[in-house]
């Protein structure tokens, strides 16, 4: 690894007060690594002249590069450049390259300039400003006692266009980086962290590959890292030790999610699917359809969240409601054989359930659920006891759909290829 000093600073009274979130540390730490460069400090202040000030000049005494985002719009509460020309003592002074970067884009748009805009290309002398192809307010770049420091939008598409077009070309030009910091993010269901820690064969691993864990409910997000010219093929070794052993539980791979994956084994099984949900209220849909092409495998879904709806739709019979309840393994059944009657799809997926707060009883508390698929000759039901809050259990019994969907499909594809003759191919 490089000895290069990176830092990050985010600046924005919303990434301190909890209406907004710091996406952009991460994403700058994730588009630096494979480019060789590594942050050591992070730091994250108010809108507020002087903290910026009191950051600045404590990370240009100790870091090598600074990238800073945030406060370089036209409203009155971005202070960036106001405040780091007072910071390091440079005039403010309209650059005529950033003037011209916003015209540009003005007109590349067909819109009218708004003097007040001009306001953006006001900058610290010397500064280089940097184009920003998905806005308007350009970045700028500067150097102060040996120190590059980066000024970005804190809009995240706008920072990370920032950071692939000219931050980390002009890096690469001036400040060459070191070994390459790979990673590699999976995403697990059905097993808790501790369990999958079990499973891993450390041992095996290669040494220079290090493993991290972290949740993002109800998964279990593993990452490997390794950083060495050898990155790629460390990483593929550890790769295949990880899927040979936990490969059954694994529904993730980097920013791909569950169910754009479910969704991609659907079409490759060549299955269609139709959805009734009560106690998710469209969740599974949602997930499913958050992905472009989901038409290719998702026919339809309803929520039958009233019994009226599961009677009228789904053509629940009135006496299974009044004799097991809406949430029991009978409703369930007869919600997914309902759906797959009225639509002929090939498989039809159907979930019911208390997700509470209220609702519960002793015999069937909160975050009971049940869960039913119908499809040719095939039909399951089941029950599940989830623990959490309202959103919690929906999106417990949202996943736990995905998990039934993806081995539906993955037998339905294991079939298939058992009973491919020696020119078939799968679809």
């Amino acid at each position: 690894m490089n000895s290069l000093r990176v830092a990050i600073l985010a600046t924005g009274d919303e990434l301190l007060n909890g209406s907004g979130c710091d996406t952009n540390t991460r994403d700058i730490a994730r588009l630096l690594g494979p480019a060789g460069y590594h942050i050591n400090t992070a730091l994250c202040v108010p809108d507020n002249p002087e903290a910026i000030h009191r950051a600045l000049h404590q990370l240009i005494s100790q870091q090598d590069v600074i990238i800073c985002t945030g406060g370089l719009g036209s409203t009155g509460d971005d202070l960036t450049a106001k405040t780091v020309a007072q910071a390091l003592g440079r005039p403010l002074e309209e650059n005529p390259k950033a003037a011209d970067m916003i015209r540009k884009r003005y007109a590349d748009r067909g819109r009218e300039l708004d003097p007040g805009v001009l306001r953006q290309a006001i900058l610290p002398q010397k500064s280089i400003p940097l184009p920003n192809s998905q806005g308007t307010a350009p970045g700028f770049w500067l150097r102060q006692q040996n120190c590059d420091l980066f000024f970005l939008p804190g809009v995240p598409a706008e920072m990370r266009a920032m950071m692939i077009n000219s931050v980390i070309p002009a890096l690469q030009r001036t400040k060459p980086g070191g070994a390459p910091l790979l990673r590699r993010s999976f995403g697990f269901f059905g097993l808790s962290e501790p369990q999958i820690e079990a499973r891993i064969p450390y041992d095996e691993l290669p040494a220079e590959v290090q493993v991290a864990f972290s949740l993002d409910f109800p998964l279990v997000k593993l990452t490997l890292k390794a950083a060495s010219p050898a990155a790629g093929d460390l990483l593929d070794e550890a790769e295949a030790l990880l899927v040979g052993t936990l490969g059954d539980y694994l529904v993730s791979r980097g920013d791909e999610s569950m169910a754009e994956h479910v969704g991609a084994l659907l079409r490759h099984a060549g299955i269609k699917l139709a959805l009734a949900e009560s106690c998710t209220g469209g969740l599974i849909s949602h997930m499913l359809t958050s992905v472009a092409g989901a038409s290719d495998f998702l026919e339809r879904g309803a929520v039958t969240y009233a019994d009226s709806a599961k009677i009228d739709w789904l053509n629940v019979s009135p006496a299974i409601i009044s004799t097991h309840g809406a949430v029991s393994e009978e409703c369930a059944l007869a919600m997914a054989t309902g759906l797959r009657t009225a639509t002929q799809n090939d498989l039809t997926l159907a979930v019911t359930g208390i997700a509470g707060p209220g609702g519960g009883t002793q015999e069937k508390p909160v975050g009971t659920v049940f869960l039913a698929l119908a499809a040719e000759g095939v039909s399951q039901v089941r029950g599940y006891q989830f623990s959490g809050d309202r959103q919690q259990i929906q999106r417990m019994s949202a996943f736990m759909a995905l998990e039934w969907l993806r081995r539906f499909a993955l037998e339905s594809l294991n079939s298939a290829k058992t009973q491919l003759g020696p020119g078939d191919r799968l679809p």
